[in-house]
């Protein structure tokens, strides 16, 4: 007897326009994207691939698949994935749905609150909210938030720490990694002053809010 569910998996989809500029991206995001299934396109050479299968990465050749991909919006699909630190570098392609489906999934239907934390976010937890998360602490190494809706921490950012909702607040980037509707943002962009983070038509903006 074969069981299957539907699963929502978390992919990126990453634009490969020269070889040359794939190794530098990947070695500066190795520790974020190994969470996450890639879906390769452009110039994907052998090399690349045993690149990613010796970090055992796993990923997909969008050539070789037929696999329905919503990006979302379309601007995105007009962006570089291998652009410089002031443009977008990755195209959101934040969820997929595989259709193997044999249990029916059930809608939530309730309001979801905030997840307020006032407390440090512990290395190696995993905090997974479908509404607006709050956190008056630092986000450790080795630990992951990832929210449906806004964001905002007022400690240090460690761990990673990934927000689907209209705007994030931030105060400061460490060591770990910030993904905003698909953007991987750039750690020099954070520097100890409490930060919005939008989206806008020509991308993603972060400004000072005071």
């Amino acid at each position: 007897m074969i069981k299957a569910k539907q699963k929502t998996v978390r992919i990126f989809d990453i634009n490969i326009k020269h070889e040359r500029d794939f190794y530098p991206y990947m070695d500066k995001n190795l520790v974020l994207l190994k969470e996450y299934i890639l879906v390769l396109s452009g110039d994907v050479t052998e090399k690349i691939k045993i690149y990613l299968e010796n970090y055992n990465i796993c990923f997909i050749v969008a050539e070789n698949c037929n696999i329905k991909i919503n990006s979302k919006s379309d601007s995105d699909t007009k962006s570089d994935i291998m652009g410089t630190s002031e443009q977008s570098i990755q195209k959101n392609v934040d969820k997929i749905t595989i259709n193997s489906q044999i249990e029916d999934t059930v809608a939530h239907t309730k309001e979801v609150k905030t997840l307020l934390l006032e407390r440090p976010v512990r290395s190696g937890e995993e905090i997974i909210h479908a509404g607006d998360v709050t956190i008056f602490g630092r986000v450790n190494s080795a630990s992951k938030v990832m929210a449906e809706g806004n964001v905002e921490v007022y400690g240090t950012i460690d761990g990673l720490v990934q927000c689907d909702g209209n705007y994030m607040i931030v105060k400061d980037l460490g060591k770990g990694h910030i993904v905003f509707n698909g953007d991987i943002l750039e750690r020099e962009q954070f520097n100890g002053n409490l930060k919005k983070i939008t989206r806008t038509p020509s991308g993603v903006m972060i400004k000072d809010i005071f």
